[in-house]
């Protein structure tokens, strides 16, 4: 599992309105929002770093006013504990 702490950059006035649409992805946790209310600090989960690329993809294509995405830390321990183990028997 890839977790990461990010920022959402949002066009100006549409806090509310994102808020709204980010309750539909389970795979966000929102923690707080700038005094502007144009970046909002979130956890997103994905099972590995190519599904936290689409989830990211989902976002911006779903949410027209998320300007972009940044991750401030990613948690890769599981990632790389997977990889240190070889492949899959």
């Amino acid at each position: 599992m890839v977790i990461t702490g990010s920022a959402l950059f949002i066009e100006p006035g549409t806090m509310d309105a994102v808020l709204e649409k980010l309750r539909r992805f389970h795979e966000v946790t929102f923690h707080v929002h700038s005094e502007s209310g144009t970046e909002l600090v979130v956890n997103l989960e994905a099972d590995d770093t190519t599904d936290l690329e689409s989830l990211c993809s989902r976002l911006k294509e779903e949410i027209h006013q998320i300007v972009d995405i940044t991750h401030i830390y990613v948690n890769f321990e599981d990632e790389i504990e997977r990889m240190q183990a070889g492949p899959a028997r």
